[in-house]
This record gives C-alpha cells, sequence and structure tokens, in this order.
C-alpha cells in the first residue's frame, strides 16, 4: 500500500490521574473512557470553536498517546497549560524520537480505529480510512515512501480533510467535513454552545464534496486536482 512521510506529526504522551477526565473535558469527541487498543478522534477548539488541532488519541499499554500536527502545537499547549491548573496531569513530547506514516489505499476493513503493536511498529487506524504507523527513528527500516501529490489525489477521490487544506485555525469542525468528531449528547467542552447553535439551527454547516474544477468557485476549493478538487460547500 502507499505510504507517506509524515514529517508534521506530533506525538505526545499524557501521564497522570487526571488524563482522560481532562482530555475529555476538552474534546468535541466523546473520551471519558479509552478501551485498550482503540483510537479516539476529537477535535480542540477555542472559545469561539475555532480548531486548535484535530487529534487522535489511544491508549496503549496503558498509555495515553494522541496524534496531532506539530503545526498546531504551539497554540494548542499554550491554551492547554492554561487549563491544567492544579491537576494531575504531566506531557512528554516523543515526536523527536518516533518516525509516523500515513499508510492508506485498501485497508482491512474489520480494522477501523484499531491500535496494534507488531516489530516495533505501532499502526493506529484512523475512521477504516488510513492508518499511521509509528516507529522508533532507530528502527532500521527502509520504507518506499510515495511523493505528497499521490496522497493529494487520494484524499480528493475518497474525501478525506486535512491540515492547511480544510481544516485550519479559521473553521470549526462543521465547516470542514469534521462533523463526525463531535459526539451530539457530550457534556460541556469549550466551543460547545457556538456548535450547538449551529446544529440546533442548520446553520453555517458546509459539506465536503468532491467536484470538477469548473463546477464551482475557485474561492470554495480547498484542495485543487487536474481535473477533480476538493470543496467546502454551505449546506
Amino acid at each position: 500500500m502507499p505510504r507517506l512521510a509524515y514529517q508534521l506529526a506530533d506525538l505526545t504522551i499524557w501521564r497522570g490521574k487526571d488524563a482522560i477526565k481532562f482530555l475529555n473535558g476538552l474534546s468535541t469527541n466523546k473520551i471519558d473512557q479509552l478501551p485498550e487498543n482503540k483510537v479516539i478522534s476529537t477535535a480542540v477548539l477555542t472559545e469561539k470553536a475555532k480548531i486548535l488541532d484535530v487529534l487522535h488519541i489511544f491508549n496503549l499499554n496503558n498509555m495515553i498517546i494522541s496524534i496531532g500536527n506539530s503545526n498546531n502545537s504551539e497554540q494548542l499547549f499554550s491554551f492547554i497549560n492554561k487549563k491544567i491548573l492544579l491537576q494531575d496531569i504531566q506531557l512528554q513530547n516523543i515526536s523527536s524520537l518516533n518516525s509516523v506514516d500515513i499508510v492508506y489505499g485498501d485497508l482491512p476493513v474489520d480494522s477501523s480505529n484499531s491500535v496494534q503493536s507488531n516489530n516495533g511498529i505501532t499502526t493506529v487506524n484512523i475512521d477504516g480510512k488510513y492508518t499511521f504507523e509509528i516507529y522508533s527513528v532507530s528502527n532500521d527500516v527502509d520504507f518506499e515512501h510515495m511523493p505528497e501529490n499521490v496522497f493529494k489525489q487520494w484524499r480528493i477521490d475518497n474525501l478525506i480533510p486535512w491540515h492547511g487544506h480544510e481544516i485550519s485555525i479559521n473553521k470549526n469542525p462543521y465547516q470542514c467535513g469534521l462533523q463526525s468528531y463531535v459526539h451530539e449528547n457530550k457534556g460541556c467542552y469549550t466551543g460547545q454552545e457556538i456548535l450547538t447553535r449551529m446544529r440546533s439551527r442548520n446553520k453555517g454547516i458546509y459539506e465536503l464534496k468532491q467536484v470538477k474544477n469548473n463546477e464551482v468557485d475557485e474561492k470554495h476549493i480547498t484542495t485543487k486536482g487536474a481535473n477533480l478538487s476538493l470543496a467546502l460547500i454551505r449546506s
């Protein structure tokens, strides 16, 4: 299967007895329980419900680990550090110790949102669509990596929103195709009131669509391909 070196991966270990409770309080998705070897994808928002980062959080060997995007990490962890206060939470960034690849294509149908470790490689499946493969920088592997434009075309073909394209600090989850990362019955989190109001009024919500390049105004296109592109269209 094709593979992309994900240079912008941000890996963090969350420790302390309050870690899961704290993450649940930040997250648009429900993570009050995090079963072993399962991944939950979520967003962390500002008070105005704009996306600070998308996190893929999983429990591996009783360690809570998140995969984020390093372009967002400074703002995200500045926001988090203001919220921690006296809670029992310790954060350790392990990005420099690990390589992360994105593997995509025809994945096993029964592996959706699973986490597996074999031969020094941890495979984190995201929604049954692609996986992150995490391995030590000292691991003696020789993978063939495809160029980024191949991954971009695959994203267009499979309606996958991505950082710097559909996902940005200027949007909330309902504006960039991340509705599935918002749990509609979850308790309080930063930005919840705005998303609840949008949902109840069905106002300001966008749908991620695959379009022909000449079908929509250029301003709506978020990832441009040769003939087909991704666009965010108001519902």
